[in-house]
């Protein structure tokens, strides 16, 4: 039997934890979920329009917070992290006051990529094309030869910067180094979402592990199916269908995002109680969508932590990044298997079963014959996904 110690407690209140309850009590009996007045009609070329895909990228991720790292992948002073987002790769440095900075990883002298490696610890970093050095908060602090290449003023040479801001454990960033770009994470996520995610307390957890996956799908195909709890019966047959009920879900909009609670089959166990008194932690997963491109769905135990980003200059093309966090690091090596367990899970939902559906669904979207597509009103979240995106891009600066 597992330690009880290894399942935090549940984060909300109990009222919220009996609503829950209720709610998945009520689906399941009757075979219902939760659902949009009306189907959807939206048009493929959302999946593989170029000039969408870059009006998404300059007009949607070059203003908006998206997360960048968790926070605990930048430990220690000096620390850093290279990221690739939409429009840039940003190189992450933990500063000596403990705060976060970013910026773009290019040499400003003849536009060399700056830091090659993925992740490390600098108190300065140099260009390997042409020796000019930079200081962990971005400045120009010596360029090569000086006195023969002529006179220039390094205050004005130093790094672009893109604004970041830590909040709920994780490192956001807007991708933009414009000198008009600020970053207010707490008004992106609005009162509501924000205290929601604030009562996960993921500040206190740790990234166990991140992966990188470079993929030409399109990001919304892959945000899309994260957002639909209808086709876990279908695409998911070999991993996780055994285990959580199919099209029975909760979806609660806040703003711009929104929470979903879906269902374990051992819910069953405790059906028939009074929602008021059961203990439903361990038998529902609760998903935070952050427009535009997050889930952190919260497993008993663990966080799993997926980001789409955008491929630069590409409409079919996404790097999805997964993470996994615990409440504590993996002290022994009972708890790294149990940990490394549950990435390989996730692994083989993602890339056994997503993603060879969504490869396909892809290459389909490209055919000339296509006509619209749907979505029931039994995907109400992807409903919200699609709304909020066209709403997004048709009001810029307000974005929905």
């Amino acid at each position: 039997m597992a330690d009880p110690g290894l399942y935090p407690p549940f984060p909300y209140d109990a009222e919220t934890a009996t609503g829950f309850a209720r709610t998945m009590f009520d689906h399941l009996d009757n075979g219902t979920t939760d659902m949009a007045p009306e189907v959807l009609e939206i048009d493929p070329r959302v999946y593989r329009d170029p000039e969408l895909a870059a009006r998404e990228r300059a007009e949607l991720f070059g203003y908006v917070p998206i997360v960048a790292a968790h926070g605990t992948e930048l430990p220690k002073p000096n620390d850093y992290l290279t990221v690739q987002l939409p429009n840039n790769e940003v190189v992450l440095v933990r500063q000596r006051d403990g705060l976060v900075r970013g910026f773009v990883n290019t040499c400003r002298h003849r536009g060399a990529r700056l830091v090659n490696e993925d992740s490390g610890n600098r108190r300065f970093f140099s260009c390997r094309y042409h020796g000019w050095s930079y200081g962990g908060d971005g400045s120009l602090r010596a360029i090569a030869d000086e006195p023969t290449f002529g006179a220039m003023d390094k205050s004005c040479l130093g790094l672009k910067e893109v604004p970041v801001e830590e909040r709920h454990g994780f490192v956001w960033a807007v991708d933009s180094a414009a000198p008009d770009r600020k970053i207010d994470v707490g008004e992106w996520l609005g009162p509501d979402f924000d205290a929601s995610l604030g009562a996960m307390e993921m500040d206190r957890y740790h990234c166990h592990r991140v992966g990188d996956f470079d993929l030409e799908i399109n990001w919304k195909v892959l945000m899309d199916a994260f957002l639909d709890g209808y086709h876990i019966a279908y695409a998911h047959t070999g991993t996780v269908a055994p285990y959580f009920h199919n099209n029975a879900q909760t979806w609660q909009p806040m703003g711009r995002h929104g929470r979903m609670v879906s269902a374990r089959k051992s819910i069953d166990t405790i059906r028939g109680q009074d929602p008021a008194t059961v203990d439903v932690n361990r038998h529902i997963t609760v998903a935070h969508f952050l427009m535009p491109n997050m889930t952190v769905l919260r497993q008993p135990d663990h966080l799993e932590v997926l980001n789409f980003v955008p491929a630069p200059h590409t409409a079919v093309g996404t790097r999805m990044q997964m993470r996994i966090l615990t409440r504590e690091p993996a002290t022994t090596d009972e708890l790294t298997a149990r940990w490394e367990k549950n990435w390989n899970i996730l692994q083989a939902v993602l890339q056994d079963e997503d993603i060879v559906v969504n490869e396909g669904l892809q290459k389909a979207v490209s055919n000339a014959d296509l006509g619209p597509l749907y979505l029931g009103r039994n995907e109400i979240a992807n409903q919200h996904f699609h709304r909020w995106m066209a709403a997004a891009l048709a009001d810029p600066r307000h974005w929905g």
